[in-house]
C-alpha cells in the first residue's frame, strides 16, 4: 500500500455534520462520535473527504489527460463506461465492481489535532426561499461550527495496483483546496509524507507533489 497522511485546515468557518439539536443545542452541529468515556469527540468522516476528493477528480481529470464518466447513479456509470472503466471510478470505486473488489483507495476519518473546547461557535441564519430570493418569514436556524486555522489530520492508502493513478489523486487534492467543503466552507489541504511518495511520482508530477507539502491558503490564525 501507498500511505500518506493529510491534513485539511479550516480556511473559514467549517461545519460538517447533521441534525441534533435536541443534544447539542443547534440545528446543525459539527459530526460526533462517543469516545470511551462517554464524551463527544469531533470527526470528519473519511466518506466526506472521499466525497469531495471524487468530486475535485471529476473536474480536473479530464485537463490532464484522465477519463471520467462524469457520472454518480450507479445506472448511469455503468452505461457511461461502455465496457472500459473511466479512471475515476477505478481509483475512488463504483457500483457492482467485478467479484465484489474493492475501490483501491482507502480514506480514514479525520481527527482534530488539538482540544476544540474553545473553537467552537454557534452562528444563526435565515433560510432562504430559492424560487423568490427572499427570506423565509420565522426559518431561523443555527449552525455550530470550528473558527477558521483549526487543523484535522487523516490517512490515505492507495493500493499498488492503482499507482498510476496516484497523480490524479494528487491533482484532486489541489483541486480540494480552491473548491467546498462541507456545508458551504473552504478548507486546505497538506500532504505530510515524509518524502515517502517521491519514490512512486513521476518526475513530472513532482512540482505539484512539493506545492501539495505546503498549505495554499497564508496567513490564517
Amino acid at each position: 500500500m501507498i500511505d500518506f497522511d493529510l491534513e485539511l485546515r479550516a480556511v473559514t468557518l467549517l461545519t460538517v455534520g447533521g441534525n441534533s439539536s435536541e443534544l447539542f443545542g443547534a440545528d446543525i452541529v459539527f459530526i460526533q462520535v462517543p469516545d470511551a468515556a462517554g464524551r463527544y469527540k469531533y470527526y470528519i468522516p473519511g466518506s466526506s473527504v472521499r466525497g469531495a476528493l471524487r468530486s475535485a477528480a471529476s473536474k480536473v481529470a479530464r485537463h490532464y489527460g484522465f477519463r471520467s464518466c462524469g457520472e454518480v447513479k450507479p445506472e448511469r456509470i455503468a452505461r457511461a463506461h461502455g465496457g472500459k472503466v473511466c479512471d475515476v471510478c477505478a481509483l475512488f470505486g463504483y457500483p457492482n465492481r467485478p467479484h465484489g473488489e474493492r475501490s483501491p483507495l482507502v480514506v480514514s476519518n479525520f481527527e482534530p489535532a488539538e482540544d476544540l473546547s474553545n473553537k467552537l461557535v454557534k452562528v444563526t441564519h435565515v433560510s432562504i426561499d430559492s424560487k423568490r430570493s427572499v427570506a423565509r418569514k420565522w426559518a431561523l436556524y443555527v449552525v455550530e461550527y470550528v473558527v477558521p486555522g483549526v487543523v484535522f489530520r487523516g490517512s490515505i492508502s492507495v493500493d499498488d495496483s492503482a499507482r498510476d493513478l496516484l497523480p490524479l489523486l494528487l491533482l484532486a487534492v489541489a483541486e480540494l483546496r480552491t473548491g467546498r467543503f462541507g456545508r458551504r466552507s473552504v478548507v486546505d489541504a497538506k500532504i505530510v509524507d515524509d518524502g515517502r511518495l517521491d519514490g512512486y511520482v513521476d518526475s513530472r508530477w513532482s512540482n505539484l507533489l512539493n506545492s501539495l507539502r505546503e498549505w495554499l491558503w497564508v496567513g490564517l490564525p
